[in-house]
């Protein structure tokens, strides 16, 4: 994977967690290029009863401090996965909460098609 494609699925990850952060849930198709969890209602009680249920306001933004112990356990960075067979990569990304985990996994993945990175949306996965 390029560092070009890196620094493209990051973009699209910070696009992603202002949406969260803003909750504006119904936004998240506008981020990527396919959605293979489209159903609004579905992902905002998913995401916001996850925020409600373990008392927390909304999600950080990219790059927001974690603050919270042992710090090892958590990188603050997307973790990438290269497909064997070169046809793209995956990303998952613990979402966070005023610097704290919050129990959601943030799962996206990236194809090569055409010269261009097509970009869907997995799930947003409980940890």
């Amino acid at each position: 994977m390029t560092e070009q494609r890196r620094e493209q699925a990051v973009e699209v990850l910070k696009n992603i967690l202002h949406v969260l952060h803003e909750k504006r849930y119904e936004d998240l198709p506008s981020c990527v290029d396919e959605m293979k969890w489209n159903d609004p209602e579905e992902i905002r009680e998913c995401v916001q009863g996850t925020l409600e249920i373990n008392g927390l306001d909304t999600f950080d933004e990219y790059g927001v401090p974690c603050n919270f112990h042992p710090q090892y356990a958590y990188h603050h960075e997307a973790t990438f996965y290269e497909y064997r067979d070169g046809s793209g990569f995956a990303v998952d990304y613990e979402l966070t909460s005023g610097g704290e985990l919050a129990g959601l996994c943030l799962q996206l993945k990236f194809l090569y098609q055409d010269g261009t990175l097509k970009r869907i949306f997995e799930n947003i996965d409980p940890r």
